[in-house]
């Protein structure tokens, strides 16, 4: 009887979720170290279940609690997480003022060379920074100073202040392999800016973009020099987001210019980027123009296939094996093209 209570307790644990409560609790004294003022929303996200509608999602299933409290309130929903419910959260409507900025995606590499406060890593090569204000602003205040650090720094698309976010010591349920989410500390010093820096930071950028001169609000002019190709000559033209592609069969078409995957975002409820939707809209796109400018099947097939290999994330991990990211990248191609041909508007060719 021991025997088979001890083989149960082993099956049961094999069953849980990974999960850290020791960085979970960690990732919460930091934010309450740090954002005191906050207050939270506590929200339910299943990224597995069946249907049409996934994921499914419970928001607000505790309002409005004390970030000092949030560790104890996230533990009461363990139960949910270990049967598949990722555990989200997002500031609360009642809260006015806050210092806290958050960045989705952030780019370690920005031009800028901004670092943030702390980081979590949600899986591998993506990141959510977290940046403090030298003093509280209202909340209204801080969406649009985070919209601009968002502009400078990460996911442009994902610049909602009551977006819902992970925490550290979950899993991230999107993925099939459930990639624990962990938790990183900047450097001393880095993170913690003040609202002015981030307005002048933007007005620098938004200048050297146009190769003009920006003006501070403390009324300081920082010179941005012109790209030209001679002294008097017009500045050269910047490169609109894209790139020409040619077909990856032996095929003399002419090249097509085609928009960057990021102009096709497609987003979930929760905000989180819908990759497969993604890849999908940009693949019609793709099979549009070729089919257009009078590619055979074959040639758009395969070139959408093999630009989608390349550029659409983590197709590895997202898809588990070669052989199943194989699949979807030849049935994405395939379907794509079936919708530009079963546009009325489109004159098609050849029937499937």
């Amino acid at each position: 009887m021991a025997r088979k209570r001890k083989k149960a307790a082993e099956t049961q644990q094999q069953q849980q979720r990974p999960i850290s409560l020791d960085t979970l609790k960690h990732f919460w004294a930091l934010m309450a170290h740090y954002f005191p003022e906050l207050r939270i929303n506590i929200c339910l996200f299943n990224y597995k279940a069946e249907g049409d509608k996934s994921p499914l999602v419970k928001h607000d299933v505790r309002e409005d609690v004390p970030v000092a409290q949030a560790y104890e309130a996230v533990l009461e929903f363990l139960d949910d997480y270990h049967k598949g419910e990722d555990i989200l959260w997002k500031p609360s409507p009642s809260l006015t003022e806050t210092s806290m900025l958050w960045v989705d995606d952030f780019r370690f590499d920005n031009e800028l060379g901004l670092k943030p406060l702390f980081y979590i890593q949600t899986s591998p090569d993506k990141y959510q920074a977290y940046f403090k204000l030298t003093e509280a602003v209202p909340v209204e205040k801080a969406a649009e100073l985070q919209k601009i650090l968002i502009r400078l720094t990460g996911d442009k698309a994902a610049s909602g202040y009551t977006q819902p976010r992970r925490m550290a010591g979950l899993a991230n349920g999107k993925y099939e392999d459930d990639p624990l989410v962990i938790m990183l500390k900047g450097e001393e010093g880095d993170g913690v800016l003040s609202p002015d820096k981030i307005i002048a930071l933007d007005q620098s950028t938004l200048a050297r973009a146009r190769g003009g001169v920006a003006e501070t609000k403390d009324g300081v002019a920082e010179d941005m020099a012109q790209e030209t190709q001679g002294q008097g000559q017009e500045p050269k033209a910047k490169r609109v987001g894209g790139m020409y592609i040619k077909p990856v069969v032996p095929a003399n078409y002419k090249p097509v210019l085609i928009k960057d995957r990021s102009a096709f975002i497609k987003r979930r409820p929760d905000g989180t980027i819908d990759d497969s939707a993604t890849d999908m809209g940009w693949a019609t796109s793709i099979a549009r123009l070729t089919y257009e400018a009078g590619w055979d099947d074959a040639a758009i097939v395969f070139t959408i296939y093999e630009i989608l290999g390349n550029k659409s994330p983590e197709l590895q991990r997202r898809k588990r094996t070669p052989k199943h990211a194989r699949q979807y990248l030849y049935i994405t191609a395939w379907k794509a093209l079936r919708r530009v041909k079963e546009e009325p508007e489109t004159d098609p060719r050849i029937a499937f």
